[in-house]
């Protein structure tokens, strides 16, 4: 039976804590004319799109999973646990969040009333959509109407987009690809897998590919569920800023033992970017990555 997982793995769930989707603000705008716009990022995913946007210096505290941030700048908890203290003493104009279910922490609304700090906030992390309006929405949550920042940011933004349309473009490169089905694995232990309704699944399908599995969200499936599936094909996603496996074989633990029809052709190869668990603008290289690994499945198994 396949199950899908209302909440994600705790470590896929920290590093998910990014923006897509709309949501409120404590005020409207931010302070002064952008110069002065002070960011504390409790989301890896809206950190990596603060950077994209040309915006890293403006970046003063950051979550303890923004590992791809300078060291130099603080880490202050996540939306688990804040470390109040240092978040005060960084004197943010700007919290930018993932809200959760529940909302957001109480304590920091109060204390971001109190103190004039903008909460920018987004809940939904599922699709190419939310990432895109996150880039639409983001530049005018930091600066406000007629600012001259906000015009530079718009347009960065504005590209940015442009080039995710760019990337997702099935007709990109000149050579046939892989056009049939995969299974999108990115843990084996337990199973879990990108369903529909996830922006690897667009990913995939945009670029011509079907997906093996319609169960929707990000889901965990058994041995059983996968034997049963019978996937043409594999893709294992690995984040490019952990280590990589040592051979295919190992990307797909338990599931490399079992007689289905991607192992015993050898159908299966490993996408790597380091945002390939982090919704957001790096979507642009993931897409480049997915691109090449159908390439790879179109050429069949290396001899």
């Amino acid at each position: 039976m396949v199950v899908v997982i209302r909440a994600l793995p705790l470590i896929v769930l920290l590093l998910l804590l990014s923006a897509c989707g709309s949501g409120g603000s404590a005020d409207a705008h931010g302070a002064g004319d952008g110069d002065d716009v002070r960011i504390v990022s409790l989301s890896p995913a809206l950190s990596r799109t603060v950077v994209d946007l040309g915006l890293e210096p403006r970046i003063v505290g950051r979550s303890s999973f923004c590992d791809f941030l300078d060291d130099a700048v603080p880490p202050v908890g996540d939306l688990q646990r804040i470390d109040y203290e240092r978040l005060i003493e960084l004197k943010p104009t700007h919290v930018l969040v993932q809200a959760p279910a529940e909302g957001i922490e109480p304590r920091l609304v109060e204390l971001a009333e109190r103190r004039g700090w903008t909460i920018a906030s987004w809940s939904g992390i599922d699709r190419i959509d939310d990432i895109e309006r996150v880039l639409r929405e983001l530049p005018e949550r930091l600066y406000p109407p007629g600012s001259p920042r906000l015009d530079i940011v718009a347009a960065r933004a504005a590209d940015l987009l442009n080039e995710i349309a760019a990337s997702l473009s099935p007709g990109r490169g000149a050579r046939a690809r892989y056009d049939g089905e995969a299974l999108l694995v990115y843990d084996t232990d337990p199973i879990y897998v990108f369903g529909t309704d996830t922006y690897l699944h667009e990913v995939l399908v945009r670029l011509g590919a079907r997906n093996a599995t319609n169960v929707r969200g990000w889901a965990n499936l058994s041995l059983e569920d996968v034997i049963q599936l019978d996937p043409e094909a594999i893709i294992v996603i690995e984040d490019g800023s952990q280590p990589a496996s040592a051979s295919v074989a190992d990307a797909l633990g338990p599931i490399a033992t079992v007689s289905i029809d991607a192992v015993e052709k050898g159908r299966v190869t490993i996408v790597r970017h380091p945002d390939a668990l982090r919704p957001c603008s790096g979507v642009i290289g993931l897409a480049d990555e997915m691109r090449a690994a159908l390439d790879r499945l179109a050429d069949g198994p290396a001899p």
